[in-house]
């Protein structure tokens, strides 16, 4: 019994202190679980609104308040409220801004970067020492703890009591610190997900508009190539062999594809000009119609204005022979109840005479033609009038090859008997002139067939595609390169056992059917013929350049060369063999321009790009000769005192016919062919003479201009010289003018070009970096190169108002400016805002439309007045 009572009283002194033990676990425990909840929280909430709002079960778990705020840096490094759960303080809360965050306990907080806890009574005290400031309602009891990353004070949260009975204690305090430790990491991670996913909308929306655009042009450009398609057949029909009827039954198939075609009909005029018939008629309402004589239809109305109509809403849109469409008021007494919603048709023409009408026409919809319908009706009708008369020199044909062919079979009677006496006298002549026929037809080196023999055959393939369109051939038009080289290095012999190999090689490429010949020099050009597809041609091609890019052994040496290969498909668009060498040689050119040893078909583009080119470099010729062109000016000003410093000289061609042309209409043919020297010495010596005629002037004496020049002038000694020359010439202050160069200039000759440049400084010209942040824009412009003045693009200028890095960049290079010796001149200044943004970043000039236009200004003394005032 004693034992017993002794281990009763044991266990009654152990109980309070298990008690307390039990207290702590629960406490750990929940202080566990709502970690583990906050943590929850950081991995799965995606927005910081969500997780403020989890965020408040988390704290009435563990704390004895749920009234809390936290306080965060925001992007301007000032205290602003992130969130708050405090119904008495909300409203006030939101409104607070920087300078009553710093005047309050959570203020205090964040400068000393430590916990503070403060009653109701401290509180008070604290604001009679304004040490703070009494905003909102009073609190019990006040908590307050720094958010830290690291180091550094991000924020704070603080808790309110406002219950008398609720009080905070140190270990509320240590377990906030605990919380706000894992509170930053939670909120770290909930803003990067928050930003993930922000960027991931952003970006599928995007996607979505872009594929949404996508999808447009694709149906646009699907309905353009089905047009086309259906276009293409309408042509190679008209010169098929179909019967007339099975030709309009096709054709209003292909109508039918690209335009609403479900009511066609085809009228012809009879011979004598009175009467109206139907050979084809399909129509929705009425039946195939008998011939009638001529009345007051719609098809009258056609053959009466001789060019395509369109019939809607009352009106008629003729189009004329020009392509310019005009409307007229509907005038005929039609019946109301018989005239479709929309009426399409076209004159058939046969040799300037009207002979019928192709129409088409809608019951439903006023909207089912358009304008351009109009051209695509003329189309279709005049390979309708092309199939009449082919069909009718058709029978006309036949009856006169009948009669022939009974005149033939009596003289050929006759003939038989005279030629058995020349036939033995012809073969021997024969056997001569195949002698002949081989050498005049064949290169003497190769053996190949040459350029009169190849032109024959191409001749004789293209008279066979206009009687056969479905057969398929090409013209292969081959350049070797580096033959002259081995021809130069080796000599004569070794270079024709050259072109032998190569055509050795090239007639292993090709098939027994297919024409190998051999222009001249190293070109030679072959037919393909009976293709199946493109895909053969390519095929071709490919082993071509397969075949002579493998070494050649000649003489000890081993040789390397590649094949540039222009193609040109035969069609019934070429009329000789000419036209087809010429496109494949045009090809041929393009395929060297694009690297060598490739292959390129020709395309209408080719053509037409050439003599464009050839046009535009003769008026270019003559444009130097007559000193067509004129220099405007633009001013730049100093963007701090607004005033002006000088100008850039801008090029401008007054082009005969085409106006007022800028330097990117031209320039780039210039650069070509080498007359950019003879321009940019006629724009020096203009604007040598526009700084004498100021020499007199109080208020541009001291003014300079900027001149844009090529690269040439660095890279070329001879051109440097002529330059530094030309500049002593024509006037006696070299230091007003300003020579711009691009990064172009240096891209290649980058040690030539800065000795260039050097050489320039020393003469005493002032140098400028042009379209600066338009390219690569390398650092190493800045301090390795001798420029005065960085012109920013244009481009990277119009980027400000979108881009604030960029503003960032332009204050860093005025800054690197005092280093290095230079100072930035904005270009394309277009708006007030953009100019405040250059000014408040230290750009020092600028020039753009909206500070002033370009113009032309006089050469004489009294200049123009309107132009603003220069600095010295």
């Amino acid at each position: 019994m004693e034992v017993k009572a002794k281990n009763d009283i044991q266990a009654a002194r152990q109980l309070p202190k298990l008690k307390s033990l039990l207290k702590k676990y629960r406490q750990i425990k929940t202080m566990q679980s709502g970690l583990l909840q906050l943590s929850e929280l950081a991995s799965t909430v995606t927005d910081m609104a969500s997780f403020y709002r989890a965020l408040e079960s988390v704290i009435k778990m563990l704390l004895v308040t749920d009234s809390f705020h936290i306080v965060l840096l925001n992007r301007s490094r000032q205290l602003s409220l992130a969130y708050s759960h405090n119904s008495k303080e909300e409203q006030l809360l939101a409104h607070f801004d920087i300078n009553h965050w710093q005047h309050t306990l959570t203020g205090l907080v964040f400068e000393e970067s430590e916990s503070f806890h403060c009653s109701s009574a401290e509180r008070m005290a604290l604001v009679r020492t304004e040490k703070i400031a009494f905003h909102g309602s009073p609190c019990v009891d006040w908590l307050g703890v720094p958010l830290k990353r690291g180091y550094q004070t991000i924020g704070v949260i603080a808790l309110q009591s406002y219950d008398k009975k609720l009080f905070f204690d140190d270990r509320d305090c240590q377990l906030l610190e605990f919380i706000a430790e894992h509170l930053v990491t939670a909120i770290d991670r909930v803003r990067s997900r928050e930003l993930l996913e922000k960027n991931i909308r952003q970006r599928t929306q995007k996607l979505t508009a872009t594929n949404v655009k996508l999808q447009q042009e694709i149906a646009e450009r699907q309905k353009a190539v089905k047009m086309h398609k259906a276009l293409l057949a309408i042509s190679e029909l008209s010169s098929s062999t179909k019967d007339i009827n099975s030709f309009y039954e096709i054709l209003h198939g292909e109508v039918n594809s690209f335009l609403p075609a479900k009511n066609l009909y085809i009228a012809l005029i009879s011979d004598d000009d009175t009467e109206l018939s139907f050979p084809y008629y399909q129509d929705e309402k009425v039946s195939s119609p008998q011939p009638r004589k001529f009345a007051n239809g719609l098809t009258e109305l056609a053959i009466k204005t001789g060019l395509p109509l369109l019939i809607v809403d009352e009106n008629v849109y003729i189009l004329s022979a020009q392509g310019k469409v005009t409307k007229q008021k509907f005038s005929l007494n039609y019946p109301a109840k018989q005239l479709p919603k929309a009426w399409l048709g076209a004159p058939l023409i046969e040799n300037g005479k009207i002979i019928g009408v192709l129409a088409i026409q809608h019951y439903q919809d006023e909207h089912a033609y358009q304008y351009c319908d109009l051209e695509l009706i003329r189309f279709v009708s005049q390979h309708i009038a092309s199939a009449i008369i082919r069909k009718k020199a058709q029978e006309a044909v036949q009856q006169s090859h009948e009669q022939l062919e009974k005149i033939v079979n009596q003289r050929t009677q006759e003939l038989q008997a005279t030629n058995l006496n020349l036939r033995m006298q012809i073969e021997e002549r024969q056997k001569a002139e195949k002698q002949l026929y081989f050498e005049a037809n064949h290169d003497a080196l190769t053996k190949l067939p040459n350029r009169a023999m190849f032109s024959d055959r191409l001749a004789y393939a293209l008279s066979h595609l206009k009687r056969h369109p479905k057969n398929r051939s090409a013209v292969l038009f081959i350049d070797l390169d580096r033959f002259k080289v081995i021809n130069d290095t080796l000599g004569h012999h070794a270079g024709d056992e050259f072109l032998i190999e190569i055509a050795a090689r090239l007639s292993d490429c090709v098939r027994d059917n297919d024409i190998l010949a051999r222009l001249g020099g190293d070109e030679f050009v072959i037919l393909l013929d009976s293709l199946q597809s493109q895909d053969d041609v390519e095929e071709v091609a490919s082993r071509i350049i397969s075949a002579i890019e493998k070494p050649f052994e000649l003489d000890g040496h081993t040789l390397y060369s590649n094949a540039s290969i222009g193609i040109a498909l035969c069609g019934q668009q070429y009329n000789d063999s000419n036209e087809i060498l010429r496109d494949a040689d045009a090809a041929m050119y393009q395929a060297k321009s694009l690297g060598r040893g490739r292959y390129v078909f020709f395309d209408e583009s080719m053509r037409e790009q050439l003599i464009a080119s050839m046009t535009l470099e003769q008026e270019l010729r003559i444009a130097i000769k007559e000193k067509q062109f004129e220099l405007h000016y633009q001013q730049i000003s100093d963007l701090e005192f607004s005033n002006t410093i000088g100008f850039e000289a801008l090029l401008r061609w007054q082009h005969p016919s085409k106006g007022l042309l800028t330097p990117s209409e031209f320039l780039f043919m210039a650069e070509e062919t080498g007359m950019i020297l003879d321009i940019e010495t006629w724009v020096i010596e203009e604007v040598c003479l526009q700084l004498k005629s100021w020499q007199t002037s109080e208020d541009y004496q001291h003014a300079f201009i900027g001149i844009n020049l090529s690269g040439r002038h660095l890279t070329q000694a001879n051109q440097l010289a002529h330059l530094i020359d030309l500049i002593k010439v024509n006037t006696v202050e070299p230091e007003r003018l300003i020579l711009e160069f691009n990064e172009s200039a240096f891209s290649q000759h980058a040690e030539l070009a800065l000795k260039g440049l050097r050489k320039l400084k020393e003469f005493g010209v002032k140098l400028a970096l042009d379209d600066y942040g338009a390219g690569l824009s390398s650092l190493n412009f800045l301090h390795s190169y001798p420029f005065e003045f960085i012109k920013l693009d244009r481009s990277f200028i119009r980027s400000l108002n979108s881009n604030t890095d960029n503003i960032s960049l332009v204050k860093a290079l005025h800054e690197l400016g005092s280093k290095f010796g230079y100072r930035l001149v904005a270009e394309g200044i277009e708006s007030q805002d953009m100019l405040d943004k250059l000014q408040k970043v230290g750009c020092e000039f600028g020039q753009g439309y909206h500070i002033s236009r370009p113009e032309k200004i006089a050469k004489s003394p009294e200049i123009n007045q309107d132009l603003p005032k220069a600095r010295a």
